[in-house]
């Protein structure tokens, strides 16, 4: 794999105060809007895209009638070996999955990572994860309608025109998947589920959006395209959310100190 990214691997895990400014407790479910908005501003672009794909004969599988092939070692499937991991990385995304329903959740894994992360709010960054991740069939058309999105979220979150945040603040935007699920799995064709949480907002003096967190499943359909499993379809709904407050917060400079110290994960099933 290349060094473009920090080089952890791990096997998804199973779900097992002092802030610089007080602020009122938020309800649990305006706080998850933040990270919802985020990944969700390319959901109807993306279901668009596929759809038009369907019906220009770019599907060449049906998943109508098939069962999970996860493996029979319960939903999930078994571990995949040192030699079945992602062989390289595209713009930071891994690729280059196995054929197998193992390859196709790790392969859902990783893009929820990439779609969940700030360099898609900038439009080099977006571009090149895009066409990392993403069936050709429907690549143009998507990229343009994500480029309107993203722009138009800098506002939301306070960033500046060009993705970056203002001086003297950090914008954290994660999404670290907690499972995956194979749904349905063909050679061909698979439907994963991904459950994660995610944490977006701006950390330093003066924010107006700190940094919050939201829990998501993801349902991805994917295709295997050219030797490698690539996002066709996407959707998502909140979800399941434990119960926080277990912790006090942490100050707006630890949170950016972190998310400028820990790199994000590479996952495989």
């Amino acid at each position: 794999m290349s060094d473009e990214e920090p080089a952890t691997r791990t096997r998804l895990p199973r779900p097992t105060s002092s802030p610089e400014s007080q602020e009122p407790r938020r309800n649990p479910i305006l706080s998850g809007i933040g990270v919802v908005v985020v990944i969700a501003v390319v959901i109807v672009s993306l279901l668009f895209a596929a759809n038009r794909s369907d019906e220009d004969g770019g599907s060449t599988a049906k998943d109508a009638g098939q069962t999970s092939a996860a493996g029979s070692e319960g939903p999930g499937g078994p571990p995949l070996s040192a030699a079945q991991l992602p062989e390289r990385t595209e713009s930071g995304v891994p690729v280059g999955y196995p054929q197998t329903a193992e390859g196709a959740q790790s392969a859902a894994a990783n893009f929820v990572v990439a779609y969940g992360s700030d360099r898609m709010f900038r439009a080099q960054p977006r571009a090149a994860i895009i066409t990392a991740i993403t069936d050709p069939a429907i690549r143009d058309g998507l990229l343009a309608r994500v480029d309107q999105a993203f722009r138009a979220q800098t506002t939301t979150f306070g960033l500046q025109p060009d993705g970056n945040p203002p001086k003297g603040q950090t914008f954290v935007c994660r999404a670290v998947p907690m499972g995956t699920k194979s749904v349905v799995f063909t050679p061909v064709s698979a439907t994963v589920e991904v459950w994660s949480v995610g944490v977006v907002g701006l950390a330093g003096p003066g924010s107006t959006k700190p940094v919050a967190e939201a829990w998501n499943t993801t349902t991805m359909k994917l295709s295997w395209v050219s030797g490698d499993w690539k996002l066709v379809e996407f959707s998502q709904k909140e979800g399941p959310t434990p119960i926080s407050g277990l912790q006090d917060p942490s100050s707006a400079n630890d949170i950016a100190k972190a998310d400028g110290e820990f790199g994000e994960l590479r996952h495989a099933r």
